[in-house]
């Protein structure tokens, strides 16, 4: 099993070598607060995203957005949604997302969803599957086709740290959560997962090394068991890189403050050694 897993790991660092394009700051989305946690709703063309000013979070949405002009169309139509309910993930008819709720002594992050569209925060229902007390849920990410959940999680209440977490639909609730198997996960946080595909995810880490802070990593499953991760060098800086967003083309979104604050950078998929 462990060879083929190592091979499966190569041939995917061989696969990712110079994939992604020169990441571009989306000057249409950027000010002089933090914008992060993008995520594509599909449902509605639409592109959710969060602005945190270190006072007020507004969770917004740029209306059926035109893909290839990310980096530098027209200043963005924004609106929001209730209850700060931030990290959206969409697939398969379904919703869910992060939102922070008032615990015994202190504030905790669970996961929420619903059936589509997104209209308002009561429409939101805990998923009690996944929750639990004293324990931090956050950046859920479902798989392509919704049939699979991935969010980071800490360890009991005095945990300071998260892992990547899985969980299955069964048809009318999700499975109970498990650590992801395959590869031993840092001493440190991984977060903000996002699937690339059924098999294969993005997520964000601070404890496997890299060019500084957070960096990017992919992972890939065969046969149940997950890969090694494998840095992705082209977008990862000195700086937090994270929150990563796959469009329906398959060009990314993600989040990193290189520049000083938050900013959301696109970056478009290579084809045959060139972007599109």
């Amino acid at each position: 099993m462990f060879p083929k897993i190592l091979a499966l790991t190569v041939a995917l660092s061989m696969t990712l070598c110079a994939q992604w394009s020169e990441p571009v700051r989306v000057a249409a989305l950027s000010s002089e607060a933090d914008e992060f946690a993008p995520a594509w709703s599909p449902s509605d063309s639409t592109l959710y995203f969060a602005r945190f000013d270190g006072k007020c979070l507004l969770i917004l949405a740029w209306r059926h957005c035109p893909l290839e002009l990310l980096p530098s169309s027209l200043p963005a139509a924004l609106d929001t949604l209730g209850d700060s309910i931030v990290y959206v993930s969409f697939a398969n008819e379904r919703w869910v997302g992060q939102r922070y709720v008032l615990g015994k002594r202190q504030r905790y992050a669970e996961l929420v969803g619903s059936a589509l569209p997104v209209r308002r925060a009561s429409a939101a229902v805990p998923l009690a599957e996944i929750n639990r007390d004293g324990v931090f849920a956050m950046f859920p990410a479902l798989s392509p086709d919704g049939e699979r959940l991935a969010f980071a999680a800490t360890d009991g209440e005095h945990d300071t740290t998260t892992d990547l977490w899985m969980s299955h639909w069964m048809q009318n609730h999700w499975s109970a959560p498990y650590r992801f198997d395959g590869f031993e996960q840092s001493p440190l946080s991984e977060i903000t997962p996002c699937f690339l595909g059924r098999d294969s995810l993005l997520f964000a880490s601070d404890g496997f090394g890299g060019k500084g802070g957070f960096d990017l990593f992919v992972t890939a499953e065969h046969v149940g068991v997950w890969g090694s991760p494998v840095p992705l060098e082209e977008l990862n800086s000195a700086a937090d890189d994270r929150d990563v967003c796959v469009l329906p083309n398959g060009d990314l979104l993600f989040a990193s403050n290189r520049a000083g604050t938050f900013d959301l950078y696109y970056v478009k998929r290579r084809k045959n050694g060139r972007s599109r």
